[in-house]
C-alpha cells in the first residue's frame, strides 16, 4: 500500500510574499532618494539620537551592538541548523541563511556606496548591523516556519522583532547611525528576504514529493 506524504505547510502565499517585497522595496527606494548625499542627521532625528547617545550611554550602547550582531547572529545560525537537522530541514535553513547574506551584501557593497548619506564622516544608509540582524532574524523565521508550530512561530516572530528594534536602539544610541539608517535597513532586509522566499517557496513546491510506503 502507498501512502502520500504530507507535504509541509507553505510559509506564506508567493502573491504575500512578492507584494510585500516589493513594498518594501519601494519604500526602500523613496527613503535612498530622500537622504541620498546627506552628511547629517534630519532635525527630527535628533531627539533620538539626544536621548539615546548621551555621552555616558554611547559605551554601553556599543557593547551591546557587539554583542547583538556576530554573536547572536551566530548563535541564532547554530539553533536554526540544529533544528534543520532535527526536522529534516536542514537545507531549506542553509538556503533561507544565504538569504540574509545576499541582503547584508548589498546593504554594505551596493545600497552604501549608491546613496553616499554619512554621518560622523561614515557612510552610514543603510545600517549594516541592523541589516544583518533584522535579515537573519526574518530568514530563519520564514526557514523554520513549517518546521514549527503555530505558538513557536509566534514566540520566534516576537524575538525578532524585539532583536532588530534592540539593534536600533543600540546602533543610533552608540551613534554609528541614525534612525532613518535603521529604517532603511529593515525595508531593505525586508524586500530581498520576502522576494528571496517568494521565488525559493515556488521552487521547493515544484519538488516532487515523497511516497511514503
Amino acid at each position: 500500500m502507498t501512502v502520500r506524504g504530507t507535504r509541509r505547510p507553505a510559509v506564506l502565499s508567493r502573491s504575500t510574499l512578492t507584494l510585500t517585497a516589493l513594498t518594501s522595496l519601494f519604500a526602500f527606494v523613496l527613503l535612498a532618494i530622500a537622504v541620498a548625499h546627506g552628511s547629517s542627521p534630519y532635525g527630527f532625528e535628533d531627539p533620538a539620537i539626544s536621548w539615546l547617545g548621551t555621552r555616558p550611554a554611547v559605551g554601553s550602547w556599543d557593547n551591546v551592538a557587539e554583542l547583538l550582531a556576530a554573536p547572536a547572529i551566530g548563535a541564532a545560525f547554530v539553533v536554526s541548523v540544529a533544528l534543520g537537522v532535527a526536522r529534516r530541514g536542514f537545507f531549506r535553513v542553509v538556503v533561507y541563511a544565504a538569504l540574509a547574506v545576499t541582503a547584508f551584501l548589498i546593504s554594505e557593497h551596493v545600497a552604501k556606496p549608491l546613496v553616499q548619506r554619512s554621518y560622523v564622516g561614515e557612510l552610514t544608509f543603510p545600517s549594516g548591523n541592523v541589516t544583518a540582524v533584522s535579515a537573519t532574524a526574518l530568514a530563519l523565521w520564514l526557514a523554520a516556519y513549517p518546521l514549527i508550530g503555530k505558538r513557536a512561530r509566534t514566540i520566534t516572530l516576537a524575538i525578532g522583532v524585539g532583536w532588530t528594534l534592540l539593534m536600533t536602539l543600540a546602533v543610533v544610541g552608540a551613534l554609528w547611525h541614525t534612525p532613518l539608517d535603521a529604517l532603511g535597513s529593515i525595508f531593505l532586509s525586508v524586500g530581498i528576504v520576502t522576494g528571496g522566499a517568494a521565488v525559493l517557496e515556488q521552487a521547493m513546491a515544484a519538488l516532487p514529493s515523497k511516497d511514503v510506503r
